[in-house]
């Protein structure tokens, strides 16, 4: 791309004509795709405000017909510039669409646009005798292996299958009650600049996802065993 086509994507402008593209996948004059501008988030990609709670359906829908314009395929005839955008319109729409459709990568990605880094994680402060419990479970298992004793080997497995079966539970708990927050958020989103009030439902979203990964990490290791 040249300097002026540089500048020209730079000032949301068309880098063909010159035309204003107000960040649109397509120029609206010559209908040339464009790079994608710089600092577009995933949200902003697919023409959505910072909302949680998507119409995942349309989202989908929005995602297959994208991917029939953007395919380079439609572009091996087209200049380098445009070969070059599609590419990055490819790219950026898979990355965007694998991390909206699902709920808990699409909290994790709004966290991360305010900066937050993933949190640290932590067992709920109402689970951590049971966590204490649980690991303690899970070397009465190794040590019944390490001793081919059959029997307390069946025994610590049928008593992990109860813990698993309770974290399971508590995760789907979790799940939900991160999930309720999106409405708070979304709400936040419409009414009028308030920032306090954003940074206590992401300040709250963020320690529900560090209690949700530390539980995750647990199953995790139990069905591993």
């Amino acid at each position: 791309m040249t300097t002026t086509q540089t500048e020209l994507a730079e000032s949301s402008a068309c880098t063909h004509c010159g035309a204003r593209t107000e960040s649109a996948h397509f120029c609206p004059e010559c209908r040339r795709i464009q790079p994608v501008p710089e600092g577009t988030d995933y949200f902003k990609f697919f023409g959505l405000p910072q909302k949680l709670g998507l119409d995942e359906a349309q989202l989908e829908k929005t995602f297959y017909a994208l991917s029939r314009q953007f395919h380079p395929d439609y572009f091996m005839n087209a200049s380098a510039w445009e070969q070059q955008a599609s590419v990055e319109q490819s790219s950026m729409l898979n990355d965007a669409y694998r991390t909206l459709r699902d709920r808990t990568t699409r909290v994790k990605y709004l966290l991360s646009l305010y900066g937050y880094k993933e949190a640290e994680k932590k067992a709920p402060p109402d689970l951590l005798e049971e966590v204490f419990e649980l690991n303690m479970q899970i070397e009465e298992l190794k040590a019944a292996r390490k001793t081919a004793d059959e029997d307390e080997v069946a025994e610590a497995r049928a008593a992990l299958e109860v813990a698993l079966r309770s974290l399971e539970e508590k995760m789907a708990s979790i799940d939900g009650r991160l999930f309720e927050l999106f409405v708070e958020w979304d709400n936040a989103v419409d009414e009028a600049p308030n920032e306090d009030r954003k940074k206590s439902v992401l300040d709250r979203m963020s320690e529900l996802l560090s209690h949700r990964s530390y539980l995750h990490n647990l199953v995790r290791d139990i069905k591993e065993l």
